[in-house]
């Protein structure tokens, strides 16, 4: 009799255990990666505890019910942390050497046609964001923006009713109204300019726009709608604000130079990125606003791949250390407890996890077809800005 209790506690607590470890399997991330994989349509979601990859989103669009190739550039979960943000462009534009080509994606969408995979009611593919709800990660709007503009990147401000999108091709920003989903203004800024990165402030006052072909940063207050331009040594891929709002800073391809910008003095000093920079595209500063890490990818307009991430120290104006990730930095994003980075290597088609307690990578994920923005989302702090 005794034995038979001992069996039966015994299959009960393994019951029990069994029971717990399928609870836990199901319980509901704490955060999680969101990484733009441009060359396959979709976005890679990984549970950063884990480092698992646990969903896979289609971004394509199905007019018709007919599946339309899509290229998402660009992801941003909004400060709130209740919507994802992806800039998605028609077609695969695979970059090869720059950052949009408008005659690429017009060819790409040509062939589409005469291969039969647009039907014929069906107008040119438009370039679109779309909008993910990371609960289940559903997607919940499809917002169509304009054929061939290529949305480069977008950003939400802190109160989470605005979302501005720069459409590179069309040198102009648009403004959605983030609870309707609806197109609220358009921006123009200089003809030629072509806005590319954006962030917005802290204090939701102004966006800070990369200006590529223009070779500017771009001061748009948020109030009136009024854009500034302010002249710099390159062309400027992507923007940054330190989290104390005080320094702007922008990531200049061709002099490979890092560009800082004090918003309280107006002021613009530069920081030379080590030799041999190839091209610094994404960056990221910490939350104590002291460094900020920049992805140094090279590869486009001719120049050789880079495998660098260079730590700048904002106070000393200088790089302090260089640390390798894989085979061309495109994307970068800091947590916000400031322990990890995250690392899109365009060429190699993974994500470096970097420790920033050693500043050394700490792991490589695979990831898909040219993986591109990168951002964060936890369930207590919400988004990355």
């Amino acid at each position: 009799m005794k034995t038979g209790n001992a069996s039966i506690l015994k299959l009960a607590g393994i019951l029990l255990l069994a029971c717990a470890g399928d609870a836990f399997a199901m319980l509901p991330e704490e955060e999680k990666i969101y990484v733009a994989v441009e060359g396959e349509s979709k976005l890679a979601v990984f549970d950063s505890a884990t480092q698992q990859l646990i969903r896979e989103i289609d971004v394509s669009s199905q007019p018709h019910g007919m599946r339309m190739p899509a290229a998402p550039h660009n992801v941003q979960v909004a400060p709130d942390g209740k919507t994802v943000w992806v800039t998605v462009n028609s077609g695969h534009q695979g970059h090869g050497g720059q950052f949009s080509d408008s005659g690429h994606e017009a060819m790409e969408q040509e062939e589409m046609v005469h291969e039969g995979m647009a039907h014929e009611e069906t107008e040119t593919p438009t370039d679109e964001v779309v909008v993910i709800d990371p609960k289940d990660d559903s997607i919940v709007q499809h917002i169509p923006i304009a054929p061939g503009v290529h949305l480069a990147h977008v950003a939400v401000t802190p109160d989470g009713s605005a979302a501005y999108v720069t459409a590179q091709n069309e040198n102009a920003i648009y403004k959605i109204n983030a609870l309707t989903y609806q197109i609220e203004g358009k921006i123009q800024a200089p003809a030629g300019s072509q806005p590319h990165g954006l962030r917005i402030a802290p204090d939701g006052s102004h966006a800070y726009i990369a200006l590529l072909q223009g070779k500017g940063l771009g001061v748009l207050d948020l109030r009136t709608g009024q854009l500034e331009t302010i002249p710099l040594n390159g062309a400027a891929v992507q923007t940054a604000v330190t989290p104390d709002g005080r320094l702007v800073l922008a990531s200049l391809y061709d002099s490979k130079q890092l560009a800082v910008y004090d918003t309280n003095t107006k002021a613009i000093r530069y920081i030379e990125l080590l030799d041999p920079a190839r091209g610094p595209v994404q960056l990221y500063p910490t939350p104590d606003s002291r460094y900020v890490y920049v992805a140094d990818q090279g590869h486009y307009f001719d120049q050789p791949d880079s495998d660098r991430v260079f730590k700048v120290d904002l106070q000393q104006s200088r790089v302090i250390w260089s640390l390798k990730a894989g085979t061309a930095p495109h994307g970068i994003v800091v947590a916000s407890d400031g322990q990890q980075a995250y690392v899109t290597n365009l060429v190699s088609n993974d994500l470096s996890v970097i420790d920033l307690k050693t500043d050394r990578e700490a792991a490589r994920l695979p990831v898909g077809k040219e993986p591109n923005g990168v951002c964060i989302w936890n369930r207590h702090t919400g988004g990355t800005p």
